[in-house]
């Protein structure tokens, strides 16, 4: 039975890269937005907040000039909060309320359990985004499926569908975190002689701009001995059903011995299988504005997008935001047009095969010394609309560059 855990490890998870001062009181409390010289939308802002909120209490943000009332969740000190956007070099003021929690109270975002043991659902407004797997039948916990516009399914079904196709790479479960030598050990693929994961404390919680799930995972090798320590969380935005947006703050804590990271091409920090709908006529593209797998895999960049026209739906995509703040910034990238699509800062000996990729470091070994973290942050846009109409450039800028956001009198 798996155990609800609250670890230190929270507050240090998917730190916001958006300047942070304290919050006081509600009511007298301002807090000044200045967008920059491109446009926002439904940007996920978050500053320090140190109110106590009682639990028959629900907190939102208010913008007074317009009377239009945003949906925010106060955590661990942090207000997050999610305006409908900004133009270029505007400047917008907000409010805190604090209301009544109405009965029955339903959150923008619900986590709650599904229908399967060891599994938890995703609503977002009301309407089913994923599913996380984490129960001991799987080698690795993953999220199935992603669900874009109109209940449009943008990942593979295969292998937890039977009848899903197509059938190759069983590894490849939808969206996942995994990698292919940890210590000499392969914890990428599933065949006989590789690793596992286990989830062995999994915590969550619902939210208005926000819902959590926070699993500590155990990284082992084919005959049980452990090997690294990942504690993984998913934060679930409540953005329109065109643009949904989700983080992944993936932390590797070397608990009992020096870990390995080994250059290899073979794994995903987060990493996803796109449907073959999608992956079918795929458009590749990184934030030089090249495209195709010829000219980007392995390629280092702040983004890539994987998307597509569907017939009689439009585009459908997914974008997948590296962060500053992660190991070799700008990431490279282990995309392939049949629909594997992740983020791999270790296998440059592989990358640097590629013309393109010759400055690139000879290895991308990387050790992790007993005691030590290593911490990644992305942000996840499951979007309608191409790479220009979606707007994936300015919506990463919004979650790699810093937003003047703070408190005023």
């Amino acid at each position: 039975m798996t155990r609800i855990w609250i670890s230190s490890l929270i507050t240090a998870l998917l730190v916001a890269s958006l300047t942070q001062q304290s919050v006081a009181e509600p009511n007298t409390t301002k807090i000044k937005l200045k967008a920059g010289n491109y446009k926002l939308i439904e940007p996920i802002l978050s500053i320090q907040c140190d109110l106590d909120l009682p639990v028959d209490k629900i907190i939102s943000v208010i913008e007074p000039k317009t009377g239009k009332e945003f949906p925010a969740t106060l955590r661990n000190r942090e207000l997050v909060f999610i305006p409908e956007g900004a133009l270029p070099n505007t400047e917008h003021l907000y409010e805190l309320k604090i209301s009544e929690k109405p009965v029955p109270y339903v959150p923008k975002v619900q986590i709650v359990q599904g229908e399967k043991p060891n599994t938890l659902k995703v609503i977002i407004l009301d309407k089913l985004f994923t599913v996380y797997y984490y129960g001991p039948e799987w080698k690795k916990p993953f999220l199935w499926p992603l669900m874009s516009e109109g209940g449009v399914t943008i990942t593979r079904d295969y292998p937890m569908d039977p009848e899903g196709t197509p059938k190759d790479h069983p590894h490849h479960k939808s969206f996942w975190t995994a990698y292919g030598d940890v210590n000499g050990v392969d914890v990428w693929t599933e065949g006989d002689g590789t690793g596992y994961q286990k989830a062995e404390e999994v915590n969550f919680g619902s939210g208005d701009a926000y819902g959590w799930i926070l699993s500590k995972n155990k990284w082992y090798d084919k005959d049980g001995k452990y090997l690294i320590t990942e504690t993984r969380e998913y934060r679930f935005y409540a953005t329109s059903e065109k643009g949904r947006v989700f983080d992944a703050g993936i932390t590797f804590y070397a608990e009992e011995n020096d870990v390995q990271f080994k250059d290899t091409k073979e794994g995903g920090i987060v990493a996803a299988r796109m449907s073959p709908e999608i992956s079918s006529k795929g458009v590749i593209t990184i934030a030089t504005g090249e495209t195709s797998e010829d000219k980007v895999w392995g390629k280092p960049s702040p983004w890539c997008d994987f998307s597509a026209e569907l017939d009689k739906l439009g585009w459908r995509g997914l974008a997948i935001f590296d962060h500053p703040s992660n190991l070799r910034y700008p990431t490279s990238w282990h995309v392939r047009k049949y629909g594997l699509f992740g983020a791999n800062c270790f296998g440059y000996s592989y990358f640097r095969q590629k013309d393109y990729n010759k400055n690139l470091p000879e290895s991308g070994d990387y050790l992790i010394k007993k005691g030590d973290t290593l911490r990644f942050k992305y942000r996840m846009y499951v979007h309608s609309g191409d790479v220009e109409k979606a707007m994936v450039r300015e919506k990463a800028r919004a979650f790699q560059e810093p937003i003047d956001i703070k408190q005023v009198e």
